[in-house]
This record gives C-alpha cells, structure tokens and sequence, in this order.
C-alpha cells in the first residue's frame, strides 16, 4: 500500500520539479551586471595633456553572466558637455556572483574639468552604469616641472587710499620643500571681484632660488577699487608653464547670508585706518627658515577688516 502510493506521488514531484526549473530558467539567463566603482590616476601631465588611467571595477550581483562583459568609457566637457575622448574594452566573463575589472586611458587637454561615464554593456544589452568627474587639469604640474615650491602663506597690507581705490600689498609666503634649490621663477597676482570675477588688477614679479627648506617672501602691490570683495590668484610661472596656484581673500564690503527673519545689512569698512606703516629703511624680503607646514594655509589670507555684517531682526507687530 506504502509502495502504490509512493509510484503515485513520484510523477507528481518529478513535474513540480520540471516547473520549477521552467520557471527558473529565466532568471538564469538573467545578470545583474553593474559599475561597483571608478578610480583615477594621472598616468602622465604635458603642458598641454594629461594622460588618466581609469579602473572600472564590475560586478554581476545575481543571475549569470552568459557574456563577456564589455566596458566603454567616455569623457565629457563639463562645460560643453561634449564627447572629448572614448575607450572600449573586456572586463571579462563574470559568470555567478562574479567580479571584473578593465583599466583603461584617456588622453585629455590639460584645462578644464570632465565627467567620465563608465557604462557597462552584455550581449549587447546596457547593464550598469558609474561615474566620477575630474576637476580642474590645468592644476596639475608638467612632469618635466615638479617642483617643490609650496605656498605657506598669503598676507594682505592696505598700504595707500586715495579716493576710491586701494592699493593693497600682497605678501606671498614661498617654501621649497626639495633637496635642492628650487630655481628662479616668476609669479603672477591677480585680483578679481569675487561677483562678476573681473579682473581689477594684476602684476608680475620675479622670485630669486629658494634654498631646501626655507621659505622667501615676494610681494607684490595691487591697486583696486575701494568697497568690493576679491579673490586674489597667485599663479607661479616656470619655463613658460605653471606649475603652481594659490588664492586668499581680500574683502573690503564684507556681509553674511542670514535667515528669511532677518535683514541684511553689509557695513563700510573705512579702508585708511588700516594703511600700515613703512618699515625701517633697508628693510626687504629675504628668505629664511621656517616652521610653517607646508602646503596652503587655511584661510588663506582672510583680511579682518571688522565685522562682517550687521543682523537686524525683523519682528511683526501684532495686531
């Protein structure tokens, strides 16, 4: 009796197991193939190129890959939002819950900044997609022009008011980090309103060899209108490239966001009560040795002109 009813259930199970794997055999062919991460590395930096070498690491999260997995990167202009450069290329057979990964580089202009999209495609069929943006080449240095120049410092002196212009002392702190003398270079200040960023002013100077570990001071004079706030570049040229930058701060009409309760209101700064005094006679910038960690300071060279701004809460009158 045992027996008769055990023939009887078998070809019961046999088909609920033939349906089961009917059913599952779709999620077989299935894959979750995706972008799990981006990493990117310069590779090499011309005057007017750099070379990245992009990992894309991929991955099948469920099912199985029945394909090779291909990858195409792609590099967009932020700006434009063009396509500047394209590379495609096999990250392999990820089979079940398997992992890949493809590097690949793109040659790019050294300005700029740009998105790389990494999208990953099986059988032909999109299946993921990452991404990671690139910011501002033209801050990397030439290879051929590493330097161990850091800026340390940015100091501002109102040196002069007449009418409404300023002229505004830029004192900028120069470390050589290398084992050997960092050459001659020249510099180029910049100060633009920090709205409408034109430009207000600029000047050049020409910076003499710092020793290993020492840190000269080159200054420069900027003559700007009173009563604006500007951000001030400070661009080192060597052998017609730059290979450095740094910016502070000089904020002549400083004000504060506030709440929707509250109004703004931006105080004038009488910029003459700061004009600095000359030094002694002889006085110059000369390089010495310091224990300033190098790299930018943070801030760098805010100018505490008094205080930033005056709150006036509004209170509704009841009625």
């Amino acid at each position: 009796m045992v027996n008769k009813r055990i023939h009887t259930a078998l070809p019961v199970v046999l088909l609920l197991c033939l349906t089961v794997l009917v059913l599952s055999a779709g999620c077989l062919r299935e894959s979750g193939v995706t972008v799990s991460s981006i990493t990117v590395g310069a590779q090499s930096v011309t005057g007017a190129d750099v070379t990245l070498n992009v990992t894309t690491d991929v991955q099948n999260t469920y099912g199985v890959s029945s394909g090779i997995s291909r990858v195409q990167l792609r590099a967009y202009d932020t700006g434009s939002g063009l396509v500047v450069a394209e590379q495609t290329g096999d990250a392999g057979y990820l089979g079940i819950r398997g992992s890949g990964s493809i590097s690949q580089t793109l040659v790019l202009p050294r300005k700029g900044s740009y998105r790389l999209v990494s999208t990953v495609f099986e059988n032909g069929q999109r299946k993921g997609q990452g991404e990671i943006t690139a910011y501002n080449l033209e801050r990397l240095t030439p290879d051929n022009q590493e330097t161990g120049l850091a800026i340390s410092d940015i100091d501002f002196l109102v040196k002069k008011v007449s009418g409404d212009r300023v002229d505004i002392q830029t004192d900028v702190y120069f470390t050589n980090d290398n084992r050997a003398a960092s050459g001659p270079f020249e510099i180029e200040v910049k100060a633009k309103e920090e709205d409408a960023r034109l430009l207000a002013d600029k000047q050049r100077a020409s910076v003499e060899s710092i020793r290993p570990d020492a840190t000269r001071v080159s200054s420069v004079t900027l003559s700007v209108p009173d009563q604006y706030n500007y951000v001030v570049e400070v661009l080192v040229w060597k052998n017609e490239t730059i290979v450095k930058r740094g910016e502070g701060n000089v904020r002549l009409r400083p004000g504060m966001q506030v709440d929707r309760n509250t109004q703004f209101v931006t105080k004038q700064i009488e910029t003459s009560k700061f004009v600095q005094d000359s030094g002694p006679a002889g006085m110059s910038p000369v390089p010495y040795t310091t224990m300033k960690a190098p790299g930018f300071a943070a801030p760098l060279g805010l100018v505490a002109l008094g205080s930033l701004a005056v709150l006036v809460h509004l209170r509704r009158g009841r009625r």
